[in-house]
């Protein structure tokens, strides 16, 4: 899957698997607008979405086309502490509704908090390392020519 970033602050993806998104150095690039872009859906352009286009990307006539490989852990620790958030409150909704019989899994409550914390702390780790890539400036002057305003 590829997503495509556009000024001001538009994205849109296209459903192509395993299609290069590098230049190689005897071929011309490819019509990037020629393929089927549609709005990207549950991703929201942001700022740190276009930190990892600037870096792993290449120019299309509109934009930025980057693989979305790259924005896996993009807000990942984030959902993940969110969901074990709700996890946890719906569990003590549930526990309140039992006739007020109190359910001794804080044990297990706990194991599962650290885990969760874990997998996010992997993700935050995994993010900073591709944003440790240096940014190609050719692709923020680019993303600028278009009109667009990048954050760093």
């Amino acid at each position: 899957m590829l997503y495509r970033l556009r000024p001001p602050a538009r994205l849109t993806w296209c459903d192509v698997p395993g299609y290069p998104v590098y230049q190689v150095d005897d071929q011309p690039p490819p019509d990037w607008e020629r393929l089927s872009w549609l709005p990207a859906g549950p991703r929201a352009f942001s700022n740190d979405l276009l930190r990892i286009a600037v870096r792993y990307g290449v120019r299309s006539g509109g934009g930025i086309v980057v693989d979305a490989r790259h924005a896996t852990d993009l807000g990942r620790a984030d959902e993940l502490r969110c969901d074990r958030i709700a996890a946890a409150e719906a569990r003590t909704e549930a526990r309140s509704g039992a006739g007020g019989q109190r359910v001794e899994v804080l044990g297990s409550e706990d194991r599962e908090w650290d885990s969760t914390e874990e997998a996010a702390r992997a993700a935050e780790a995994d993010l900073a390392e591709l944003l440790a890539v240096p940014v190609r400036i050719d692709l923020v002057a680019h993303w600028q020519r278009l009109g667009g305003r990048y954050p760093d």
